[in-house]
């Protein structure tokens, strides 16, 4: 499978990557359709005289590409690591679906 991970506004550390390797590599060893995987990871800077706790500033989106279907996830949290178990999270849950709408 083939995972492109890139950050807006954001660097991607080797424990980012680790992390999103870690997860949806888990998660797709049992599908063996899936084609490519895109992660989009970003941090939303605002300008606020708010404290920026709170307003789910950390981003993450996938497009998971499988035969004739696309299967597309977004999520955000304070903490790109919270928002990352998020997204798998949603993701799992379409890959479920997919897989008894595929059986039946």
């Amino acid at each position: 499978m083939n995972i492109a991970i890139r950050g807006h506004h954001l660097a991607i550390t080797p424990a980012i990557e680790e992390k999103i390797t870690a997860q949806f590599a888990k998660m797709t060893k049992h599908f063996d359709d899936v084609c490519s995987m895109q992660v989009k990871l970003e941090k939303v800077h605002r300008l606020t005289t708010r404290s920026h706790k709170g307003q789910d500033n950390h981003r993450a989106e996938v497009i998971l590409r499988l035969p004739g279907k696309e299967l597309f996830a977004h999520a955000a949290a304070d903490d790109m690591y919270q928002a990352i178990t998020l997204l798998s999270e949603k993701l799992r849950h379409q890959l479920e679906r997919y897989r008894t709408k595929k059986v039946a």
